[in-house]
């Protein structure tokens, strides 16, 4: 299958989605671990990634341009069918995730979402504009990196959200119409991320 485009709902009808944004600058293969776990444990048909324009949590001189991203993004996840990149975020024109996910439900009405975030994500998630809204209207699955218990405990959206927090996926008896927030600790977590790239990378230049 190809990936998404607004205004083609009946193709993904019925379908259990995951949803994996970030600025992914650059992706790693610690954003295609989280994404194949996810998919695994939720027993997903696809994981849409959604390529940021532009992270209003970041900053844009360190954000490369949107094409040069998209394109690596693309070029990473063609070994990865269920993996699969999409423009929708610049496609809604949408600044926020709360924008993006709202658009996305009412562009694909009958496809049962589930959201997809790192642990490092959960840490910052109550900074995220409108993030009420968020929880509110999708199920969120934060998957964490070792050491797992410690992170979940101190985490400000754990002590915040009235919404059930849940350990434990049922594969395909999960279901996506409620609005639940999900702690995947299960499997190996690589510990990288696209920061420690950056710094990598630009150390190596000096």
């Amino acid at each position: 299958m190809t990936p998404p485009i607004l205004k083609e709902s009946q193709r993904w009808r019925g379908l259990r989605i995951g949803l994996f944004g970030g600025s992914f600058n650059p992706v790693h293969e610690g954003h295609l671990h989280v994404a194949r776990l996810a998919r695994v444990k939720f027993d997903l048909d696809f994981v849409w990634w959604l390529v940021t324009p532009q992270n209003p949590l970041k900053e844009s001189k360190i954000t490369k341009p949107y094409e040069q991203r998209f394109n690596k993004v693309d070029d990473y996840l063609k070994s990865f069918p269920r993996q699969m990149p999409t423009h929708l975020e610049k496609e809604l024109n949408t600044d926020y995730s709360y924008q993006t996910i709202s658009g996305l439900k009412n562009a694909f009405p009958h496809t049962n979402f589930i959201w997809i975030c790192g642990m490092d994500n959960a840490h910052i998630f109550h900074k995220w504009d409108h993030w009420q809204s968020i929880v509110e209207t999708m199920p969120i699955a934060f998957i964490a990196r070792p050491p797992a218990s410690d992170l979940v405990k101190s985490c400000p959206l754990r002590m915040t959200s009235n919404l059930s927090h849940r350990y434990a996926t049922l594969g395909r008896q999960t279901d996506l119409k409620e609005p639940a927030i999900y702690w995947l600790t299960g499997g190996k977590m690589l510990d990288i991320s696209s920061t420690d790239i950056r710094n990598n990378q630009a150390k190596s230049k000096r």
